[in-house]
């Protein structure tokens, strides 16, 4: 494909959305007005800033094309000032395609780039034509055969489900749809929604009382759509590898395709959250270069199982023990917010068991949720730390709110910030932010030391 091809007509759509948001400043001054006059002369201003936004939006479109030649994307772009793009295949780390409903019904596909320095650009999207997005995904990245390594099923699959649920994303979702549907349908889905949540509520009500009841339908509701939109967002879900390039494959709703290539992977991160210590399964996730894992882990292992990973990436060396010496930490570090919240919210409960018990439910949540977080400060105390490993990589274990997370540092293209203050010192103690490529950062508490000093020349 020498030619030059075009974007899709969605690349000009998307410029739209600027001429709606300036489309309600003439709104606001008629609703200021408040009178017809002013209402009509409100709809032809915008009338003419849409039409003059969509005329930029197509001659902006016209202007842009893309090309494939001796392995690389060339992309012009602009009207005035015109700009010519070259990323080449030895510059790419990952690159994903995603395929939302509004594209699929439209043959479009949303190809984004990511690079493998962090300079900028750190990532570029292109609304192409669905052949066209895949040809530049083969130039970039080829694949020839593909090898499953994960596709989950049966209990596996409910595993995968679980561990991937998003509650921002999936209530963000929700309210999304619901406000869709309203607009499409023409009925008022919200109010059937807050009827619906009201009747469980008076139903919970029946067993519980007024307060935990609202917070235990309300916990059922998130959870329920939660699992839902995880469920739909990890629909035929597939990890395979085919020489040096991972690829992953799944998505109902929105269909997303992954791929990144092996030898840019940064670190992998095995996140330990309270759902995984009851299923014993842990999830996965990877960054390279300026790609930070995506919403989704690569795959999901059983404990003891860790050669699963390591069919993706033969250097994952997972730690097998405390990578710190607890004796020569500080449990106070560790143990004081999680230990104040506790108090507080043990306070106000015995506060509230002889001034107000009918709000004494309520309170057990605050103080559970903070039990819980300082059990996870407890398990950081003894098993926070960094450590060369024999393969010359690096392991990071830190823990943050209720989820503990078992790094693999593989790049080393890293810098490290080392953060002291009069106790740690006097401790021979210091705190390690060891940051990556794309961005992220990971911060390890309690490290000795002359071994936070000796890390970066022993990678």
């Amino acid at each position: 494909m020498n030619r030059q091809r075009r974007f899709h007509i969605i690349f000009a759509v998307h410029y739209l959305r600027y001429g709606l948001l300036l489309c309600l400043v003439p709104m606001l001054q008629a609703l200021l007005a408040f009178d017809l006059d002013s209402l009509w002369a409100a709809l032809r201003q915008d009338a003419v800033i849409l039409l003059a936004c969509a005329a930029a939006a197509l001659a902006l479109w016209r202007a842009t094309a893309f090309r494939l030649e001796d392995g690389a994307v060339k992309v012009t772009q602009g009207v005035f000032y015109r700009s010519y793009h070259t990323f080449g295949r030895a510059s790419i780390a990952a690159l994903e395609i995603a395929r939302p409903l509004y594209c699929r019904m439209l043959g479009a596909s949303r190809i984004t780039l990511y690079f493998k320095t962090n300079a900028s650009p750190k990532s570029y999207s292109m609304f192409l034509h669905k052949k066209d997005a895949a040809a530049v995904a083969d130039v970039l990245l080829p694949v020839r055969s593909d090898t499953s390594v994960f596709e989950p099923t049966g209990f596996e699959r409910l595993s995968f489900v679980m561990l991937s649920a998003n509650i921002i994303t999936s209530s963000a979702f929700a309210l999304w749809g619901v406000k869709q549907l309203d607009e499409v349908l023409g009925q008022n889905f919200q109010q059937i929604a807050l009827d619906t949540f009201h009747e469980a509520e008076l139903f919970a009500a029946r067993y519980l009382p007024t307060g935990l009841a609202f917070l235990v339908t309300l916990g059922f509701a998130v959870t329920g759509f939660t699992f839902l939109y995880a469920l739909l967002h990890t629909a035929g879900f597939k990890v395979c590898r085919n020489g040096g390039v991972i690829i992953s494959k799944g998505g109902f709703v929105t269909l997303i395709e992954r791929r990144i290539l092996v030898a840019c992977v940064s670190a992998c991160d095995v996140c330990v959250t309270p759902p995984a210590r009851l299923l014993r399964r842990y999830p996965v996730y990877l960054s390279a270069g300026s790609f930070r894992g995506g919403d989704l882990p690569v795959l999901v292992y059983k404990k003891g199982e860790e050669r699963t990973v390591e069919r993706l990436l033969p250097n994952f060396c997972p730690p097998d023990g405390p990578l710190c010496m607890p004796a020569r930490k500080s449990p106070v570090q560790y143990l004081w917010q999680p230990g104040t919240l506790l108090a507080l919210s043990l306070g106000l409960c015995g506060v509230a068991s002889y001034a107000m018990p009918q709000i004494l439910p309520m309170l057990f949540v605050p103080a559970v949720l903070a039990l819980a977080g300082l059990l996870v400060s407890l398990e950081g105390f003894f098993r926070e730390g960094l450590r060369k490993n024999a393969n010359r990589t690096l392991s990071v274990c830190y823990t943050r709110f209720f989820t503990r997370h078992e790094v693999c540092v593989f790049t080393p293209d890293l810098s490290y910030t080392l953060l002291e203050n009069p106790f740690s010192v006097s401790g021979g103690r210091c705190d390690v932010r060891v940051h990556l490529p794309c961005g992220l950062q990971y911060r390890v508490r309690g490290v000795l030391q002359y071994l936070a000093r000796e890390i970066p020349f022993t990678l």
